[in-house]
């Protein structure tokens, strides 16, 4: 039987090396462009979000007089965000920041902050 160790630490750990391949700075500024006389270059905002974890035990007695070898365990997730921030634009005069603004995530945040603010203005309204 062979002899399979899971711990936390290396359920993380295997996690932290495949984040570290795939962290590159080309995910935040990407590839340069070239439009008339302007470098356009892409930045964007990266997230990493992962956990993971492991457990088992040792060997216990079955009840009777041979010694039974208990299982383990351990997995991890994660995931990546990649959100565009904006565009640096390069001219030989200057180099500016043009944002982009997500628009749905504003118009949605602004309409739930309304929503919660009718809902409390309904139940605390005095009577």
């Amino acid at each position: 039987m062979e002899d399979t160790s899971w711990t936390g630490e290396g359920v993380v750990n295997s996690i932290l090396d495949r984040i570290r391949a795939t962290a590159r700075v080309e995910l935040v500024y990407g590839e340069e462009r070239k439009v008339a006389d302007k470098t356009i270059i892409p930045i964007a905002a990266v997230a990493y979000t992962f956990g993971g974890g492991g457990g088992g035990s040792g060997p216990f007695h079955n009840g009777h007089t041979e010694e039974v070898q208990a299982g383990g365990g351990g997995g991890g997730g994660g995931s990546v965000r990649v959100l565009p921030v904006g565009v640096l634009e390069v001219t030989e005069d200057e180099t500016r920041l043009v944002p982009i603004f997500d628009w749905t995530r504003i118009l949605t945040t602004g309409l739930t902050v309304f929503g919660i603010w009718m809902v409390f203005r309904t139940i605390f309204r005095r009577r």
